[in-house]
């Protein structure tokens, strides 16, 4: 089955900021690109439009029409740069309709704008991303915009460098396949990062603290002997691997390592745990995706 990667598009020029990250995997894996729009009319609007004696199937073909005629536009522009593209509309609320398609034609990843708008309907982290990332079984890549943005111009983006962190626990190693397959076929380099956090009295802080030196010394040789055993495996497959140990802050060092290094992708599991760390949404990966502009993978981990 070729894969898919699944691009969902509210009409607005910030949703489409997440397209040329989908021509990069397009092109790269390669994969098919599925323009996705959902329709819907609120349960409460349709006996509102009934006293105003509206018909809301008539309504409902209107906005089908207008969803068609907009991704006919964007599947147009997409094919003449040699991209392989489908269009589905479906009928639903958008996080729900996006999961269920992805679910049902066995979509391999999606790729989408943290930010948009069409008419009322607001597409921001907390609503309809946030609700896809807490469901999808798929890998979801979240661009982030901005308001005031223009809309990308439809090339596919360079990615030369991936960051991929990591915990130490089996659980935040289930990014790796992903990341690999993406770093494979885009020619990237993983950069595996690794936050060194020592214990006080048995107790992690969370915060900047002052270890003794033979305790840093020692967190710094565990954390760059699992990175460095991590990246051999890398490494015979053909990946180009570099490791990073740094201190402090989880959430703060991986977001300011990306920002300041030239990383084009940043690749996490939402969920993982060393101790009384944890990964999850609302946490570290929540903290990273609000504290930069570096596009996200994000794995939801099994």
């Amino acid at each position: 089955m070729k894969t898919q990667v699944l691009v969902p598009l509210d009409g607005s020029p910030l949703a489409e900021q997440a397209l040329p990250c989908a021509m990069a995997l397009g092109r790269g894996l390669p994969a098919g690109l599925v323009l996705f729009h959902a329709v819907s009319i609120p349960s409460d609007a349709w006996e509102i439009l009934d006293n105003a004696g509206r018909d809301a199937d008539a309504l409902m073909e209107h906005m089908e029409a207008k969803a068609k005629a907009y991704l006919d536009k964007v599947a147009g522009q997409l094919q003449d740069a040699g991209m392989s593209v489908q269009q589905v509309i479906w009928h639903g609320a958008a996080a729900g309709a996006i999961v269920d398609h992805a679910e049902q034609a066995g979509i391999q990843q999606i790729v989408m704008a943290t930010h948009g708008y069409t008419g009322v309907s607001r597409w921001t982290h907390g609503s309809v991303a946030e609700r896809v990332l807490q469901s999808a079984s798929v890998p979801v890549l979240m661009v982030c915009t901005l308001a005031g943005e223009a809309s990308a111009r439809l090339e596919p983006v360079r990615c030369q460098r991936i960051l991929v962190p990591l915990d130490g626990s089996t659980t935040a190693e289930q990014v790796l396949p992903p990341a690999t397959s993406i770093a494979k076929a885009l020619g990237a380099e993983m950069v595996l990062f690794r936050v060194s956090i020592v214990h006080v009295s048995g107790w992690y802080t969370g915060e900047w603290f002052e270890p003794l030196e033979g305790d840093l010394e020692t967190a710094n040789h565990h954390a760059k002997d699992y990175l460095n055993r991590v990246a051999s495996d890398l490494v015979r497959q053909g990946i180009k691997v570099s490791t990073v140990v740094q201190m402090g802050t989880v959430a703060e060092s991986i977001a300011s390592y990306a920002e300041t290094q030239q990383i084009d992708l940043i690749a996490m599991c939402t969920h993982g745990r060393t101790g009384l760390e944890r990964w999850i949404l609302g946490s570290v990966a929540d903290r990273v995706l609000r504290a930069g502009h570096v596009p996200i993978l994000l794995v939801r981990a099994r």
